[in-house]
């Protein structure tokens, strides 16, 4: 029975006060909001059934100080006891800045969004671009099988804070820590050899482990927590040479917000009357665009 059609669950969890009588908590460290448990535990605490968060992503790819690629994502993400269960997202693509906008302004109409839902095993996918394969009355192409978009591949941040080990390696790697009125600042740099090495999605990514000076690209982060010691901003930036030009690379920028940890969040398949399944219509279908890495 597939998941989706368990009845909602509402689950929210909150860090407990201490009681009169009861131990204080030691002091925290650096770089952790007091009181809160660690990141890692906050967030394996989200884990449960039918509840998640709010995404917002906006992704740029540079070169020669001026963005050649856009992407902007955001939706909604659902966990289940191991982690991210579930993605919808909606997002846009541009070459250069404006450009997309510019054009809807001459033609009076918006050409509009690329929604991405994405399950274990299942994804769908609608909007400009998939229209062609897309047989009469059906508004929706199913993907189905293992080989399909992961839930968080449709994401132009590279770095998935929702992966406990991939959080950690994050903290464990900051060379900046600080406690603000709001939470907590991270900043620091990781190898996309350590990210490859601790990171699920980021294997998902790519063909295979990245080699020679791939494997040393650095990738620097600054990460915001919230009071409970929750994402609530990661930024990224990697700098990628280009080949036959490895003077002028690419500088790819990556800032996700997180908003409404523990919220109510039951994702669901699109109709089946409004789906047709990818591997019958047939074609070369191309998954959403993702930034260039490795």
């Amino acid at each position: 029975m597939r998941r989706w059609a368990v009845p909602l669950v509402a689950v929210v969890l909150s860090t407990a006060l201490p009681q009169p009588g009861t131990a204080q908590a030691a002091p925290s460290q650096p770089g952790t909001a007091q009181g809160a448990p660690s990141p890692v535990t906050a967030l394996r605490r989200h884990f449960v059934e039918h509840t998640g968060l709010r995404i917002s992503d906006v992704g740029r790819v540079h070169r020669d100080g001026r963005a050649v690629v856009t992407i902007w994502r955001r939706g909604r993400v659902e966990f289940d006891a191991s982690g991210v269960y579930a993605t919808d997202t909606t997002g846009r693509t541009e070459a250069g800045r404006g450009a997309i906008r510019e054009f809807e302004g001459l033609i009076g109409r918006r050409l509009g969004s690329t929604r991405v839902i994405c399950f274990p095993n299942e994804a769908y996918l609608s909007g400009p671009g998939y229209e062609t394969w897309l047989p009469e009355g059906k508004s929706w192409l199913g993907l189905i099988g293992p080989a399909n978009i992961k839930q968080t591949a449709a994401l132009p941040q590279i770095v998935n804070v929702f992966e406990p080990a991939t959080l950690g390696v994050l903290l464990s790697h900051s060379s900046v820590k600080r406690r603000l009125p709001s939470g907590a600042y991270h900043q620091g740099t990781v190898t996309l050899r350590t990210l490859y090495r601790v990171s699920p999605s980021f294997r998902d990514r790519l063909a295979g482990p990245p080699k020679g000076r791939s494997a040393k690209i650095t990738v620097g982060f600054r990460l915001w927590l919230d009071r409970s010691n929750l994402a609530r901003r990661l930024t990224t930036t990697w700098r990628q040479p280009v080949p036959g030009t490895p003077k002028r690379p690419t500088v790819t920028v990556a800032d996700t917000r997180y908003t409404g940890w523990g919220s109510d969040v039951t994702l669901a398949p699109p109709p089946p009357e409004d789906t047709a399944d990818a591997g019958r219509v047939g074609g070369d279908l191309s998954p959403p665009p993702t930034l260039p890495v490795g």
